[in-house]
């Protein structure tokens, strides 16, 4: 069985290519069911704000059939965008995406939850099976172990943090100003409001669609703001940072215009793909994307490199562990033959041999292993 990992990132793919495929979780179901139903035997979609990624189980013919699929699908051929990984760099792609070894930020703590997240909504629809929920399950496993066990979440950064330090070096400083969060009750808008109001030199407002109480404890440190009065107070605020789902503008330039009359800088954080400002940089208004947070997350990760060696080596243990279990999972039906043909102190025996080698061997090793078994049946 081929298993396959075909994708953009932030690494070969620019945020308008990463919009054409950021879909929402009923697209992503929906997606995900077409192509089991006609495509490959399992799929999973990991789809963050840097990255779209299909984790593909099949036959030979699956990743050309999947690539017509997804051409079609976005009305685009992505060809030069997209990272393809087969089998064994699959596997380790994978690994080191789950542990933040891929991502912009290096060992940044969201990707390890998005990736638990793109595996549950892939078995919830049923388009995860024994491959994929081993693959998953190891690789998740590894990341927490290098999490554990380097210095890459000792000190963790985050999307998030470092939008706030762009945001403090536009404004000078953060002392007295005034944010609106767009988006708090996502998952990266939590982390924004969670880190600015840790700071707590700011004075914090939040939109949000509801009135539900349980939404003024969750901000207690903030103002909330009907987000169908946004544009109302707008005027009043140093710094807006956007971090929502939505398929539409939040923000946009030309409602700005009406109601924008302060003569203050302000800052325009925009941390949703697609994006959902459309503000334009002027000598008061400083608009920054998610792409923009590259410069930072480049220094932070200068500090981080000297831990990836130690984190590639911690996820090798965890690579070779599926991919040992792979060969004996599909030779389990030669290896009960040849343990029925014996009797029942040799059958202990020989199985006991199997989970030793399994559990000591490299896959390589035990793929050999196993090979001379069948050869000598």
């Amino acid at each position: 069985m081929r298993i396959f990992a075909i994708g953009i990132s932030h690494a070969t793919a620019p945020i308008e290519v990463r919009s054409m495929l950021a879909f929402t979780k009923k697209q992503q179901k929906e997606i995900l069911q077409y192509i089991k139903r006609n495509i490959a035997q399992e799929c999973v979609i990991l789809s963050t704000c840097n990255r779209c990624e299909f984790y593909l189980v099949g036959s030979d013919e699956v990743k050309e059939r999947f690539l017509s699929y997804l051409y079609e699908l976005v009305k685009a051929d992505l060809r030069c965008y997209l990272n393809i990984y087969e089998d064994e760099k699959a596997v380790q792609h994978l690994a080191e995406t789950a542990a933040g070894l891929d991502s912009m930020i290096i060992g940044e703590d969201q990707i390890l939850g998005q990736v638990k997240d793109a595996h549950t909504l892939a078995a919830e629809t049923g388009t995860a099976g024994i491959y994929m929920n081993t693959l998953f399950r190891i690789a998740v496993t590894g990341a927490k172990r290098v999490k554990t066990e380097t210095i890459l979440s000792k000190t963790p950064v985050s999307v998030a943090t470092i939008a706030i330090k762009l945001c403090a070096q536009s404004l000078g400083d953060l002392a007295g100003k005034r944010i609106m969060i767009i988006g708090a009750t996502g998952k990266i808008g939590s982390i924004v409001y969670k880190d600015l109001a840790s700071i707590g030199t700011a004075k914090l407002f939040v939109t949000t669609r509801t009135r539900d109480a349980a939404i003024f404890m969750d901000f207690k440190n903030a103002e909330i703001i009907d987000y169908y009065t946004r544009y109302n107070v707008i005027d009043d605020m140093d710094a807006v940072i956007s971090a929502t789902a939505c398929p539409h503008l939040t923000i946009s330039q030309s409602e700005c215009d009406k109601v924008l009359k302060t003569q203050k800088k302000r800052v325009f954080i925009d941390l949703a793909v697609p994006r959902d400002m459309d503000i334009r940089n002027s000598y008061l208004n400083t608009y920054i994307d998610i792409d923009d947070l590259r410069d930072l997350s480049e220094q932070n990760n200068a500090q981080k490199l000297a831990e990836l060696r130690k984190a590639r080596g911690i996820l090798e243990r965890y690579i070779n562990e599926f991919l040992v279990w792979q060969v004996f999972y599909e030779n389990k039906s030669l290896i009960d033959d040849i343990a029925a043909n014996r009797n029942d102190s040799e059958r202990e025996s020989f199985m006991k041999m199997i989970y030793e080698k399994k559990a000591n061997c490299s896959h390589e090793e035990f793929r050999r292993f196993i090979k001379k078994l069948g050869d000598s049946k």
